[in-house]
This record gives structure tokens, C-alpha cells and sequence, in this order.
């Protein structure tokens, strides 16, 4: 396990590092965009959220593409394609085209972040998968710390060679997706049997180990089946709670560090702070969540102490304090995500799996556009950035919330085509690694 780590995770990694740049870039362009396009915070966070809703409807197909395809030349296409669109949007002149290239961005990039899960899933037993998926998504605040002041200081560049701030920031940061979706092709592995650096029997004793936990639940049925299971849209409500927060907080940090009266720069460099802090958490939790073998409380008071942490940041002034408890929020609703992640994996295998983790997290996913839309909405409303943003207190405690039930979720008995297997909490340690 610690020699496939070593082979995947960092270039994965990388991968999603990229992504979460490129989908994100826009909470920067915004200081820039929408006055050019003359977008009121409605109008802007709309065309944002074009993304998220063709993220939703072409997540699952690609899921099960990928399935078919294979892992390796799939994850390429998806690079190589948002690569190109996230360039050209350095065209967009209007609402409406603003509109149709943030679609076409959910459109190319739909199934990646699902699909690496799941690919995961192919590669280790679910007792290592907390920490990998940790691993995976530590690159979640890592983009934000390294790709926040590279995106101040791209927006710093507003008339340079007449092109607008925001024309910089999609011009640099669609290029290296490009260029990594034609290294997927050469590098990536399209599962452990296909993996060179693998000795024949460490195929099979990944094999074995992947066959026994799957055990009679293990089935090539109706790809579709996690569609109709209550269990499947208990964790696409508890995702959604976790997306709301962490895209309202993403989105609206620029403009919220920007109202301390600094420089696009500054802004940069401040609006990672936070990420930093979100991190660290990334790293601990699923580990202490793995060695202390409890996976509802390392969800759930983390979400609550985000709730609280950034209800307070509204009742200060001190621009410091507010960075400080808004640094504690990113920590505690970006840190529980991977541990999410391993419980919700063990709902179903084979081809349902792809069709769950895709349904789940597109259907989630939304929240990046309703959350940052209800607080456009209330902000436009009351012209108060404050009020808008007890939109991410509200997930945030309704998440923890909802954490309370998940152990009943996944321990119910279910067919034995759909049990899930029994959470790593109760189950004895294998050192056979």
C-alpha cells in the first residue's frame, strides 16, 4: 500500500490541484470580471454555478464512461478538454457567454473527482481509504494556498498586453491541464493488474484483499440501482451540506479579504491562510479518525465547530480575529471530507460504485452553486455581505447534524446484494501490509 501511495497519490494529486484551480479561478476573476461585464452578485454567481449544474447532469454518464474506457485514457480526455475551454474563456464579452463557457467548463470536467475516488476504490481496502482520500483531497486548500496568490497577482495584471485581469487568470490556468492530460496518458495505470511496478504478488494480494471485503455484495447488476436507494440520497443530502459551505466559503473569501482594504496581492496571499489551516486538518483528522477507529465524531464536531467559528467571524471587527475564525471554518468543513468519502464507498462495488460515488457527488455538488447563489441572493437583498454568509453557518451545523445518523445509515441491514460491509471501526486490523 505504501508503494502504490507513493506512485499515485502525489501525481493525482497534482491532478486535482489543477482542477480545483480551474474551477475556482472564478471567486478571483470576479474582482476584475464582473464589473467589465456589468454583473450584479446574482447575475454572477448564476453564471457560476452554469458549472455545477453540468457537472450534475453529465457526472454519472461519465462515471460509467470511465468504467468502460478505462481510468487512464478517461481522466486525459477530462484534462485535455477543461483545459481548453477554461483558455478560451478569456472570450467571453457577455452575460450569456459567460454563462455558456462556465456550462461547457462543468461539461468537460464532470466525472473527474468522482471518477478518482472510485479509482481509488480499485486500489486499496477500505481500511487505508480514509487516509488516502485525505491524502487525495489535502490538494483541495493546497490549491487555494499556493493558487490564491498566484491568482492576486494574475488579477494584478489588469491591462498588461490589453488583457484584463481576469483574461489572465483563465489564460495561465487553463494551460497546465492541457499538459497534464497528455502525461495521464503515459503514466497512469488503468488498475493494479496493469501496474508494472507491481510484483505478481502484491496483484494478488490486492486482489484477494478487495475480493473478500466485497464479499456477497460484489455484482455487475443495474448500474443505475444507487438511483433508487434512500441510503445513497442520505449521503447526497450530507454532501450537498458539505459543498453549500465549502464553495460559499471558497467564493466569497476573495471578496470578503478584499473588503479589509488591501491589494489584489495581499488579497492572494491572505485568502490562503485559511487553506493553510484546512490542510493541516486534512492530515489529521482522517488519521486520528482511522487510529481511533471512530469515523461520526471526527465528522461531526469538526462541521459544528465551523458552524459556530463563522458565526462569530460576523460579529467582529478586527480583521485579524475574522481571518482567524474564518481559518478555524475552512479547517472544520474541509477536514471531514475524506472521511465522508470512506464511509460513503462502502454502499456498493463494481460498476454501481462508479454510478454512486457519480451520483452523490454530482448531485452534491450543486451546493457549489446553490450555496454561493443564496448568498449572492441575500447580499443583493440587503446589500450586507454579513447577512449572506449565515448560508455557510446554516450548512455547516446542518451537516454535523446530520452526521448523528449516518452510523444507523450504514449499519441497516439492506439485501445482501447492497450491505454495506461493516465500517472500520468494527472491524480488526489486518497487518499483513
Amino acid at each position: 500500500m505504501a508503494l502504490v501511495t507513493r506512485r499515485l497519490l502525489p501525481f493525482l494529486a497534482l491532478l486535482y490541484l489543477v482542477a480545483y484551480i480551474d474551477r475556482s479561478n472564478v471567486g478571483f476573476a470576479k474582482l476584475t470580471l464582473q464589473s467589465d461585464l456589468g454583473l450584479s452578485e446574482t447575475a454572477f454567481f448564476m453564471g457560476s454555478g452554469m458549472f455545477f449544474i453540468a457537472y450534475a447532469i453529465f457526472e454519472v454518464p461519465s462515471n460509467l464512461l470511465l468504467e468502460r474506457v478505462g481510468a487512464r485514457r478517461w481522466f486525459a480526455r477530462i484534462m485535455i478538454s477543461w483545459g481548453i475551454i477554461t483558455v478560451l474563456t478569456v472570450f467571453v464579452h457577455s452575460e450569456t457567454s459567460f454563462y455558456l463557457f462556465r456550462f461547457l467548463l462543468g461539461v468537460t470536467e464532470a466525472g473527474f473527482y468522482p471518477g478518482v475516488i472510485y479509482f481509488l476504490t480499485k486500489w486499496y481496502p477500505n481500511r487505508h481509504r480514509a487516509r488516502v482520500f485525505g491524502l487525495f483531497i489535502f490538494a483541495n486548500p493546497v490549491s487555494f494556498a499556493l493558487g490564491n496568490p498566484l491568482l492576486g497577482l494574475l488579477s494584478s495584471l489588469d491591462g498588461t498586453l490589453g488583457l484584463a485581469g481576469w483574461q489572465w487568470i483563465f489564460l495561465v490556468t487553463g494551460l497546465p491541464a492541457v499538459a497534464l492530460g497528455v502525461v495521464t496518458l503515459v503514466y497512469l495505470p488503468e488498475g493494479p493488474e496493469k501496474a508494472k511496478w507491481l510484483s505478481d504478488a502484491q496483484r494478488e494480494w490486492i486482489r484477494s484483499e478487495l475480493d473478500r471485503e466485497a464479499g456477497p455484495r460484489h455484482d455487475r447488476g443495474n448500474p443505475l440501482a444507487p438511483l433508487k436507494s434512500g441510503r445513497v440520497w442520505f449521503f447526497v443530502l450530507q454532501f450537498l451540506m458539505l459543498i453549500v459551505a465549502a464553495y460559499g466559503l471558497s467564493f466569497w473569501l476573495p471578496t470578503i479579504v478584499k473588503g479589509f482594504g488591501v491589494s489584489d496581492t495581499v488579497t492572494g496571499l491572505l485568502t490562503a491562510i485559511p487553506y493553510v489551516c484546512a490542510a493541516v486538518a486534512l492530515v489529521v483528522l482522517p488519521r486520528s479518525a482511522d487510529r481511533h477507529r471512530d469515523y461520526y465524531w471526527h465528522m461531526g464536531l469538526p462541521l459544528a465547530l465551523a458552524g459556530v467559528a463563522m458565526g462569530l467571524s460576523l460579529f467582529v471587527d478586527s480583521p485579524v480575529l475574522r481571518l482567524a475564525l474564518m481559518s478555524v471554518a475552512a479547517a472544520g468543513i474541509l477536514g471531514p471530507q475524506p472521511i465522508f468519502w470512506s464511509l460513503s464507498s462502502q454502499l456498493f462495488t463494481g460498476v454501481r460504485a462508479a454510478s454512486t460515488v457519480a451520483t452523490i457527488n454530482s448531485v452534491g455538488n450543486l451546493g457549489g452553486w446553490l450555496g454561493p447563489l443564496a448568498i449572492a441572493y441575500i447580499v443583493d437583498s440587503t446589500h450586507k455581505t454579513s447577512s449572506g454568509l449565515w448560508v455557510i453557518v446554516a450548512a455547516a451545523l446542518i451537516g454535523g447534524a446530520l452526521v448523528i445518523q449516518t452510523r444507523r445509515i450504514i449499519t441497516r441491514k439492506a439485501p445482501a446484494a447492497q450491505t454495506a460491509t461493516v465500517p472500520p471501526a468494527a472491524r480488526t486490523t489486518d497487518h499483513a501490509t
